[in-house]
This record gives C-alpha cells, sequence and structure tokens, in this order.
C-alpha cells in the first residue's frame, strides 16, 4: 500500500464512522508513520508504506475509528502555537484554554507579575505557555504524579524553566510561596459528577475523571481554590479561573464570599462566558 491508497482508504472508512475531522485525522496518523509533514505526503504519495508502518497505521486508524482522541493516538497537541505531549493521565489542552493564557498575558502586561502558581495544571500547558510568552517565575501543581511527569517534558521541549510540586492544590506548596503571589490561575475540574457520563465519548471514555470531575455541583474545586488562595495572593493580587459557560454567577458568588473584588467575565470566540478574574482586597 502506498501513501495514497492508505489516504483515500482512512478518509474512507473514518467519514463512514461519523468522524468530522475524517481528512485532518488520516492525515495526521500518516504522518505519525512516515514522519513526514503534510505537504510530504501529497508529493510523495507513492511512496510504499513498509509493512511495520502499516501494521501501525492500520491499529492507529482502528483506534480513532473507536472513537480515541486523534492527539492521545499521535502522541502531541498544539496549544499557544507550541507543541505539548499529552496521554491518557491528562487532559487534551482545548482552544478555550487560550483565552485563559490570554487574558493572564494581557494583565501581566499592566501589572507585571512575577511570581504566578498554575493549580491543577495537567499538561502543564498554561504555566509552560505563561513562562514561554514572559519573564514570570511560574510554578505548577497537580496531584497527579503522571500529570506532573508530563508537564515536566513539555517544560523541557520547550526551553521552560518552572518549579513542579505534586500537591492536592495547595497542601505542599512551599512557605516561600506564602502572602506573596502576584497571581494564581487554574482550569480545575469542573464538570458535576453526574454529568460526566453525558459528554461525548471521545471525553468520558477516554480523559481522564480525575481532570473533568468537579463535584457534585461541578463547583468544588473553586470553592477550594478561592478559600486556600486567600495564604498565597499578596494583597491585591489576582485569582484567574476557566469556567464552564454556565457557571459565571455561581463563581462569581464563591468569589464575593471570599471578599475578592474588581471580578471581570471574559467570553471565548463562541461569546460564551469562559474566564474569570478576580482581585484579593485582604
Amino acid at each position: 500500500m502506498n501513501i495514497e491508497q492508505a489516504l483515500l482508504l482512512g478518509k474512507k472508512e473514518l467519514k463512514q464512522c461519523g468522524i468530522e475531522s475524517y481528512s485532518l485525522d488520516t492525515e495526521l496518523l500518516l504522518m505519525k508513520v512516515t514522519s513526514f509533514t503534510k505537504v510530504q505526503l501529497y508529493t510523495h504519495n507513492d511512496v510504499i508504506l513498509t509493512s511495520e508502518q502499516q501494521k501501525q497505521y492500520f491499529c492507529n486508524l482502528e483506534q480513532r475509528k473507536q472513537g480515541k482522541p486523534i492527539a492521545y493516538i499521535t502522541g502531541i497537541c498544539e496549544f499557544m502555537a507550541l507543541p505539548f505531549v499529552v496521554n491518557d493521565s491528562v487532559l487534551i489542552p482545548r482552544a478555550d484554554t487560550e483565552v485563559l493564557v490570554e487574558t493572564v498575558l494581557q494583565y501581566h502586561n499592566k501589572e507585571h507579575f512575577k511570581k504566578v502558581i498554575d493549580v491543577c495544571t495537567g499538561t502543564g500547558c498554561i504555566a509552560v505557555s505563561l513562562a514561554k510568552y514572559s519573564s514570570m517565575k511560574l510554578c505548577g501543581v497537580d496531584i497527579s504524579a503522571a500529570a506532573l511527569h508530563t508537564a515536566q517534558k513539555n517544560a523541557i521541549n520547550n526551553d521552560v524553566c518552572i518549579e513542579w510540586f505534586q500537591s492536592n492544590l495547595f497542601e505542599t506548596v512551599p512557605d516561600s510561596w506564602l502572602y506573596n503571589v502576584d497571581a494564581i490561575v487554574s482550569n480545575p475540574p469542573y464538570i458535576a459528577t453526574e454529568q460526566i457520563q453525558t459528554l461525548m465519548k471521545s471525553v468520558k471514555e477516554f480523559e481522564p475523571h480525575i481532570a473533568l470531575d468537579g463535584g457534585k455541583d461541578g463547583l468544588y474545586f473553586y470553592r477550594e481554590i478561592v478559600k486556600q488562595s486567600k495564604k498565597f495572593l499578596k494583597k491585591g493580587g489576582y485569582l484567574f479561573f476557566e469556567i464552564g459557560c454556565e457557571q459565571a454567577h455561581d463563581v462569581c458568588e464563591i468569589l464575593r464570599q471570599y471578599k475578592f473584588e474588581n471580578i471581570q467575565v471574559y467570553q471565548d470566540l463562541a461569546a460564551l462566558d469562559r474566564v474569570i478574574s478576580a482581585v484579593n482586597k485582604i
């Protein structure tokens, strides 16, 4: 089988499975097994796949047909124009989360943040992106050792220096970070427990539930992070959250309860509420 035949077969099979991105996914699967660029796939489409390449291609194609996200199969995902290693121990970075990073960077341009903590870091995509595009000193925190291992790889691959702590939220963050942090940023688990089974198959069956489950009402981590952040944020420090599109009111109420002020809600490209910022005035 040559590359042209493999492309035609893959696109046909993925399309029949109802996968909307069937064309791009087929190209990515072939790029993985051949190490070709997209352009090379079409300029060298008469190249014959080796038996090992063909075996791996069919294996990956079958996984995609079963609903496994393409990023988990290729092991790579782009976020903020940077490459990130992904695996089944971490959520796949979403474009919506870029709004969170861009919001923090915009505030940084005015406030000149020096020390920032990324809570529930996962792949490290937020912390790594902030470190790559600014001079902030970052630390990333996650309860999962496997997630932190992935985040460390991503920091190395993107040539940034970040402190990492395996911690249940702020539990093991060193005292050196107490009361002198300029900003805390988090994209925490925010799906209500009972709603997880209503998510798309590619999410509920393949992505780690520990990174999805926000408790009975989806707000557990917002409450805990807001409460615990008071010990780390300096007066006038900022808290930034990604939120579910229907959670703005509830998260704002939690922030007000803990005396945060200047609360702002920002929308994503679909005009849905996606990011909240607030200031620690006390």
